[in-house]
């Protein structure tokens, strides 16, 4: 009895490796499935929001993204704006540098400009409408500029 005991021990270890082996190499696929099925989504405070509206220029575009001023229970009072400079051409170079006026409450007046080195990730920003705050933060990557800019939400003011 003890014999068959250890035999039938073994075999369930031999059957349940595939199991394990599958588990923890599906994992990344297992946990996006995960994530999908049940509406999970990363905060907009960390990806920047959905792009609202995009520029094209020669060579590059400017992605507008929508103010983010999402709470946990209501909007927050302050917030950012997160605009992106991405090379399209095949050269994948942005020009430097950067002078834009950026629109980004979409009502067709300039919000704030930005002069952009896009070679060192200098940044100065000037402020348009009584809503900005101020630069944020500025991010130099590979093929593309970022930056964040500290606004005002005029819901809740």
């Amino acid at each position: 009895m003890q014999r068959i005991q250890s035999i039938l021990g073994y075999s369930w270890a031999l059957l349940a490796i595939p199991l394990v082996l599958a588990t923890f190499v599906g994992m990344q696929a297992w946990a996006a499935l995960l994530a999908r099925s049940t509406g999970v989504q990363v905060s907009p405070w960390y990806t920047g929001g959905e792009v609202a509206r995009t520029v094209p220029h020669e060579g590059y575009e400017t992605r507008i993204h929508r103010p983010v001023f999402d709470g946990l229970l209501s909007a927050r009072k302050q917030g950012f704006v997160q605009a992106d400079w991405v090379a399209t051409g095949t050269r994948g170079l942005l020009p430097d540098p950067i002078d834009e006026k950026i629109d980004f409450d979409g009502d067709d007046q300039p919000d704030f400009t930005v002069h952009l080195s896009s070679q060192t990730g200098a940044t100065k920003l000037s402020s348009l409408a009584p809503a900005v705050i101020g630069l944020d933060r500025s991010y130099l990557m590979e093929k593309q500029r970022t930056i964040r800019v500290s606004v005002r939400n005029s819901a809740r003011l």
